[in-house]
């Protein structure tokens, strides 16, 4: 069809978004220009122009950091722009009002350009996280087909007596959407999404580590991959490996977009924990050629699913042996802390902190199970979290290695920067490497281990 090409539209940078800045300002500066001989007039709408910047600055501002309606601040950059484009929709609502007839071409350039105003203001905050990079995400549509009965296979042969062999491998891993039931939990999930790493789509795949990776909030499954770009990195890791690289499957922990149930289980959201911790597992166990052992075991996520990561992995040590959080907060998000505890603990606190990422990691002994902590240099709250996640799940006997990306804030552009290093991280913790690659391989993410 003609408009195949629409879902792919980019969102972030590309010409959609260069056009509609092109429209905004030859429009406004158009309009300006062609007023400068009424001067009064023209101060009148500037002046409305600041004050509604200020308020729509104002405005967000209170939203994200003074109610904290999304649970994290939205940033300083995402606060500019709103407040940009409430300057111009008050400059161009201001021109309409002035520009007397509707016969006026003013009048009608000013309601065309604040359309364009109104999308590109939506696209600018959305580039400011990356959520959305095409239609295709902001829609909720999947590009992932889902995936065949011929790639869902177990394997019994050992990643070692694998290497030996001769394979006739793809160039690139495959990405598929998958139904994930829910087995002992009454929660319902949307489907998720699997990376199949070439070795795993061999004609005698071998038993492979496995990454559950979870989303964040507002967001799906797909996200891991269209928002993080999650496949070009695992594909680059194959291509330096034999084709081997981790299984990573994205379930859904949400069941909405916009639902946060907070990774546990509850009358009000389902037993949206034992479907992780039981029912995805379950389900991998027989239907993908992976490991049995914990130590191939990884659970990780990114906000929210990072959070839940931090909620739920230092539990469940007997099955992940790695955990690796991306912008995790300091606990689970949904409603103001009272409200949480009396309607998800019934009223009991020390419930609720044994269910929080400190409750957690200083409730369960290591077991050998390590610990990845990423946040962006710009993301102090996410900073603040590592800060006090670091001595707690060193007491419990985890070993911690943190990764800092420069420059990025709670967003994507973070998830971007740290992936590569920490997949890197876990290859050499998995056994797919004998060392980590140098520290300048990636000099934007700053690597500790405290």
């Amino acid at each position: 069809m003609m408009l195949n090409w629409l879902p792919d539209v980019n969102l972030v940078d590309g010409t959609l978004v260069s056009t509609l800045r092109i429209v905004v300002f030859a429009g406004i500066v158009a309009l300006l220009v062609s007023m400068w001989r009424r001067w009064r007039t023209l101060l009148v709408v500037i002046g409305i122009a600041v004050a509604s910047g200020g308020l729509g600055w104002l405005g967000a501002w209170l939203v994200s950091d003074v109610f904290n309606v999304f649970g994290v601040s939205i940033g300083a950059v995402a606060m500019r722009r709103v407040g940009l484009g409430f300057a111009e929709l008050g400059l161009l609502i201001s021109v309409i009002v002035v520009a007397g007839s509707w016969r006026s071409w003013r009048r009608w350039v000013a309601l065309l350009v604040a359309v364009a105003s109104l999308c590109f203001t939506a696209l600018q905050v959305n580039s400011t996280f990356g959520q959305y990079p095409t239609l295709h995400a902001a829609l909720g549509i999947s590009k992932f087909g889902p995936a065949n009965d011929s790639l869902l296979r177990t394997s019994d042969l050992s990643l070692g007596d694998w290497r030996g062999r001769h394979h006739d491998l793809p160039d690139h891993g495959t990405v598929v959407s998958v139904h994930i039931p829910t087995q002992a939990s009454n929660f319902r999930p949307r489907d998720g999404v699997v990376y199949l790493p070439p070795a795993a789509v061999a004609d005698d795949p071998p038993q492979l580590p496995v990454i559950v990776a979870m989303t964040g909030q507002p967001g799906a499954p797909d996200d891991m991959f269209t928002a993080g770009q999650l496949q070009p990195v695992l594909d680059a890791y194959a291509a330096k490996h034999d084709g081997i690289a981790p299984i990573v499957v994205v379930p859904d922990q949400l069941g909405d977009a916009y639902q946060n149930p907070i990774c546990v289980d509850s009358q009000q959201m389902g037993q949206v924990e034992t479907y992780l911790m039981q029912d995805v597992p379950d389900w991998i166990s027989h239907h993908l050629p992976v490991s049995t052992e914990s130590s191939q075991w990884t659970l990780g996520g990114f906000s929210q699913g990072a959070t839940c990561t931090m909620q739920m992995g230092p539990a469940n040590t007997a099955r992940f042996g790695h955990l690796f959080a991306i912008s995790s907060e300091m606990q689970p998000n949904n409603a103001p802390e009272a409200e949480m505890i009396d309607q998800y603990f019934g009223g009991d606190r020390s419930a609720f902190v044994a269910k929080t990422p400190l409750g957690a990691l200083a409730q369960h002994p290591a077991q050998g199970q390590d610990v990845l902590l990423a946040a962006g240099s710009n993301d102090a709250d996410a900073q603040a979290a590592i800060a006090k996640f670091v001595p707690v799940a060193k007491q419990s006997g985890r070993e911690v290695q943190t990764f800092i990306s420069q420059g990025t804030g709670h967003d994507w552009y973070t998830v971007r920067a740290v992936l590569p290093p920490i997949i890197d991280a876990l290859g050499n913790r998995l056994g797919l490497a004998d060392q980590e690659e140098p520290a300048q391989t990636w000099p934007n993410v700053v690597r500790a281990t405290p």
